[in-house]
């Protein structure tokens, strides 16, 4: 692979090598102009960062294949809030990755997800708490309502809380570098067929590199951009 680019080898499901999609996907992403592993430029508690990121599905066989043979019944560990909530607030500057989407959405394998973007005050590891994240295609869940004649027709279910098919938390602290860390879960909205644990984390710098954390399903570009000096 080119330009220096590497992916981090911490991601909670071993897949082997690229399927095909998925190396398209990458060869599209590295011709960006600032893919690239963390550089020798060291992060600090107590810095102002912006975080964008941008998340989106491998709509490959491989992913695919996974979501049918490893999908289970999982929950979502529950993070502090969600942005706009305590440590993180709405960027100042809004989202600025479309670049990125741009190539995402004209990949024919790739779908897509979220876009995100916050300001938040760097912090080390152990004080860094974890932001919520309910992302994707909502999930259509109802409880049935019964009563002596037994369940009730689904026009009269009752909404069930409100759930989203990428689930879980996601944080970015600091240590001599930014390191983004996720423990998400990613629900098949359209097969029913359970959820699969997202787990990861990449190691970054500020600036205008963009960060690839892999996943066989999911995939994520991150950008940090110090805003202390520069606003």
């Amino acid at each position: 692979m080119s330009r220096k680019h590497r992916e981090s080898p911490t991601t909670d499901v071993r897949s082997g090598p690229h399927s095909p999609g998925r190396r398209r996907l990458l060869g599209t992403l590295v011709a960006l102009p600032w893919l690239a592993p963390a550089g020798p430029a060291l992060a600090q508690v107590g810095r102002e960062y912006r975080i964008e990121l941008v998340i989106f599905q491998h709509l490959t066989e491989e992913g695919r294949r996974l979501l049918e043979t490893t999908g289970a019944a999982l929950q979502p560990s529950p993070g502090s809030g969600p942005i706009g909530e305590g440590t993180y607030r709405h960027s100042r500057r809004g989202f600025d990755l479309g670049h990125v989407v741009r190539r995402i959405e004209d990949d024919r394998d790739s779908r897509l997800i979220a876009t995100l973007a916050w300001d938040q005050r760097g912090r080390d590891h152990a004080s860094t708490p974890w932001l919520t994240v309910r992302e994707g295609r909502p999930l259509d869940r109802r409880t049935p309502l019964y009563d002596d004649r037994g369940p009730a027709s689904p026009i009269l279910q009752e909404p069930a809380e409100e759930r989203h098919e990428l689930e879980g938390r996601l944080r970015v602290w600091v240590g001599r570098f930014l390191h983004l860390e996720t423990d998400l879960i990613f629900h098949d909205a359209t097969a029913g067929n359970g959820a699969i644990a997202v787990r990861g984390h990449q190691r970054m710098n500020s600036g205008d590199d963009l960060f690839y954390l892999d996943h066989p399903v999911v995939g994520m570009i991150a950008r940090v951009t110090r805003i202390d000096t520069s606003d």
